[in-house]
């Protein structure tokens, strides 16, 4: 529940960071696993020690790959599969997102997915799959008539800051009966201005910083493939709580 009129949702992808960014004050958690990827879903092993240590509300990013977000047959088997597991395991809710070939939201499996969380009573997100529509107005009007509850987006600009037109757009079509949380390039110096800017009423953010632990030996002699990427970034405690408290403030001096 959002506190002071504000919720920060914040990203992670290990038990460490989900931890670090309860700490510095987050709402709830996108759990997911190779952010740097930017997400896909998680093991079985990684939500249940995330749930049995945070307290928060938890939401897990359904996405079998990384790539775009136009699904087989195959794959849709695979995405229901992981809903079930992550129903079994009590989390709170899931972000997901399918689109069609032309960039419209994918009605079908939509409807699907949108009656597998009902049966679980999850919450739902549709992720920033949003930003990879056609046409932005057209599919916030669609998960209106499907009844999705939050939509994940930077209004279609590589930050939340290039894409605050749209987003604006978006919040007064919005009519109040879906959340719109601005996500993409959050940090305690944008922050306060967005929520001010957009009068929303949760945000969406990694807020990382490079870890000061791990193996300091590196082998040389092995690719970067094969370690993926040299610097493991984890969820920054004092980041959170900086945005948090920057957008509590902005929320409370919002005018009436």
């Amino acid at each position: 529940m959002a506190q002071c009129g504000f919720l920060f949702e914040a990203c992670v992808d290990s038990l460490f960071s989900a931890i670090q960014a309860e700490k510095g004050g987050a709402g709830r958690l996108e759990l997911c696993a190779a952010l740097s990827q930017g997400g896909i879903t998680p093991s079985y092993g990684m939500i249940k020690a995330v749930l049995d240590r945070v307290r928060i509300p938890v939401h897990v990013l359904i996405r079998p790959r990384a790539g775009d977000f136009c699904y087989t047959e195959d794959e849709i088997d695979v995405i229901c599969e992981d809903i079930h597991m992550a129903g079994n395991l009590k989390v709170h809710g899931i972000a997901f997102g399918a689109l069609t070939p032309d960039g419209d939201i994918d009605l079908q499996v939509m409807t699907r997915i949108i009656s597998l969380c009902k049966r679980y009573e999850l919450s739902m997100t549709f992720h920033r799959a949003f930003d990879a529509t056609r046409n932005a107005e057209k599919s916030l009007q669609t998960l209106l008539e499907l009844g999705v509850p939050r939509v994940l987006t930077s209004g279609q600009g590589e930050t939340v800051t290039e894409g605050l037109p749209l987003l604006k757009v978006l919040v007064e079509n919005s009519m109040q009966r879906i959340s719109i949380m601005p996500g993409g390039g959050i940090t305690k110096d944008n922050a306060a201005r967005i929520v001010s800017a957009l009068d929303v009423t949760e945000l969406h953010g990694s807020a990382r910083s490079a870890s000061d632990f791990g193996q300091s030996f590196v082998n040389e002699t092995i690719t970067l493939a094969m370690l993926g990427t040299a610097t493991l970034m984890v969820a920054d405690c004092e980041k959170v709580r900086a945005i948090v408290q920057a957008c509590k403030e902005a929320r409370h001096n919002y005018p009436a």
